[in-house]
């Protein structure tokens, strides 16, 4: 069974309702388990909480020993190679995944929230290798805590990005945050009927890709990961 790991903590289970709902809504039938920590940061918008959240995942592999894969379900990929290093089941990250699969599609464009979308996406991008694909990075005029909040003003702030990114000459759109997950499907129909530019929700995305690959992946125990 692929595991959903939300990196952040889940007072109420109100992330954990919602992954549910949204995969179920296109995977009708499948059967994942969602893992969110409840020593882990509210959010994770900055290099600290990023390292705060790799810090509680560790302290939990136990709850991904049983997997198939992991999924982990934030876009800046908080502890994805410590978790490759630990475990013996391929592990995806949703930034790395999505924007490879968006190198694929030709260059792209991410779209964001947070001051620091910009420069965070572009060491993403290096990275990964990727930077020479990237068009642009447009921000969302909404802090990180607001997109979780505001699901009109959400919309209106990525539909807007969105046009931009079109216009600097992205092939692809690239949602750079899993909290968009409320607006995705509409934001998606919207920016394609209109510019026939795809969108892509890297929870989507990320969890199609490990779906298809686990049962003939996983990652290798010498080089990189061997921890040696």
């Amino acid at each position: 069974m692929i595991v959903i790991l939300e990196p952040i903590r889940d007072e109420g289970g109100g992330f954990r309702r919602e992954t549910e709902t949204y995969l179920s809504s296109h995977y009708p039938g499948d059967r994942f388990r969602i893992v969110a920590l409840e020593d882990g940061p509210e959010e994770i918008g900055n290099f600290t909480q990023k390292t705060l959240a790799c810090a509680s995942i560790l302290r939990h592999l136990d709850e991904f020993r049983d997997a198939s894969a992991v999924v982990v379900d934030c876009f800046a990929d908080p502890c994805l190679f410590e978790l490759r290093e630990n475990l013996n089941v391929p592990v995806f990250g949703a930034g790395e995944t999505t924007l490879h699969i968006a190198a694929m599609l030709g260059e792209f464009s991410v779209v964001g929230p947070g001051q620091n979308v910009a420069s965070w996406t572009r060491i993403q991008a290096r990275e990964y290798g990727l930077l020479d694909k990237l068009v642009s990075v447009r921000g969302v005029a909404l802090p990180l805590e607001g997109i979780l909040k505001n699901e009109k003003g959400l919309y209106r702030e990525a539909l807007s990005a969105c046009e931009k990114a079109v216009e600097d000459g992205a092939d692809v759109v690239v949602l750079g945050c899993t909290g968009f997950v409320s607006i995705a499907d509409r934001l998606r129909k919207e920016v394609w009927e209109r510019f026939g530019v795809p969108v892509l929700e890297p929870l989507l995305t990320t969890y199609g890709t490990a779906r298809s690959l686990y049962p003939f992946i996983r990652h290798g125990k010498r080089g990189l990961f061997s921890g040696k």
